[in-house]
């Protein structure tokens, strides 16, 4: 397809996309446009406050900004209200500078207040020709634009249906290393190489623990796993960026809550809870075959996994182990 064509696809896809989902877009559109600078989304949402914060640093320059993401149909133009709210949320937050990004136009009036106040608007023909002009949900295969599905699916709910991918078991049974992962996440571009020198972490416990991020919902896939041309990179979700604000505040009444529900949302122990729940309790053993046989996992990296599985349920306040002659996973809930 050609670059009108594809701007029109980018469009699309972007429009039917959660408001969530649409403010992971636009930071993953801002950091491959800025190579040097860090994007997330904020930990709250708030109705013209910030959405993405960001920094661009280097040895001449430091400058912190903050995004607001406007998901309008064409018809629903931003207005000077909206501009002037989000200069004051710039103010309260203290940020040098600010974008604001809509799918559809600003206003006149608009306009004029951004340009009065600094600010820099985005409308939706620029965003979507900064997609294709950026490769971001399109890629180029056999001399031509075509679109890039693998994106696209990074979005969205999983498939509750079938096996369990092995990429949704999880490898990771500390959470203080987790901890660690999720905020050098959100503190840097969130590459390997990121998160290895900011968490001091090994490079295979960066990608172990990204995913395990992924699998309780705290973190967002960029790029497919097989795009070869692009460094992996991972970026926090909302839910996310509030836990690690949480536990970086130390207010882990706050955080505990957030990190129970991803457990309990994660794909594998979604289906072990009724079993569970059902037969009372399950050995490790059990456990292993029941993780055996609910993905295309082979018996020992089966059993690997179930090691993690069995850390995370006993998270769960329903959940008690016992510690005999072989450990146990009893429930408790109702």
């Amino acid at each position: 397809m050609d670059a009108t064509a594809a701007t029109e696809y980018v469009e699309h896809r972007a429009m039917s996309l959660s408001a969530a989902e649409f403010e992971l877009l636009c930071e993953s559109v801002l950091t491959e446009s800025l190579p040097p600078a860090r994007f997330s989304v904020t930990a709250f949402r708030q109705d013209g406050g910030i959405d993405i914060d960001g920094r661009v640093s280097n040895p001449l320059l430091d400058v912190s900004l903050g995004v607001q993401a406007k998901q309008y149909d064409p018809s629903n133009t931003v207005g000077s209200p909206a501009i002037q709210r989000f200069q004051g949320a710039l103010a309260d937050t203290g940020c040098d500078t600010g974008t604001v990004i809509t799918t559809s136009s600003f206003t006149d009036p608009a306009v004029e207040s951004a340009e009065r106040a600094g600010i820099h608007l985005v409308n939706g023909s620029a965003l979507f020709e900064s997609m294709v002009d950026l490769r971001v949900g399109v890629r180029r295969g056999g001399g031509q634009l075509e679109p890039d599905e693998g994106f696209w699916n990074l979005f969205g709910e999983t498939d509750e249906t079938g096996t369990v991918p092995s990429k949704r078991i999880p490898l990771a049974n500390s959470f203080e290393t987790l901890d660690a992962v999720l905020s050098a996440i959100g503190d840097t571009r969130g590459t390997k190489d990121d998160i290895v020198s900011s968490a001091d972490v090994s490079p295979r416990h960066a990608d172990l623990y990204a995913i395990a991020g992924w699998i309780l919902g705290f973190v967002h896939q960029e790029w497919p796993d097989e795009e070869t041309h692009r460094q992996r990179r991972w970026s926090l979700t909302r839910s996310g960026a509030r836990y690690i604000a949480y536990r970086t505040a130390g207010l882990d009444d706050e955080a505990e809550p957030l990190l129970l529900d991803g457990i309990r949302n994660a794909q594998i122990i979604e289906r072990l809870a009724h079993p569970l729940s059902e037969s009372g309790s399950f050995g490790h053993s059990d456990l292993v075959d029941f993780v055996a046989s609910e993905s295309e996992l082979s018996r020992s990296s089966a059993k690997r996994r179930a090691s993690s599985v069995g850390v995370w349920l006993a998270r769960l306040p329903e959940v008690s182990v016992e510690n005999g002659r072989g450990k146990r996973y009893v429930w408790n809930g109702d």
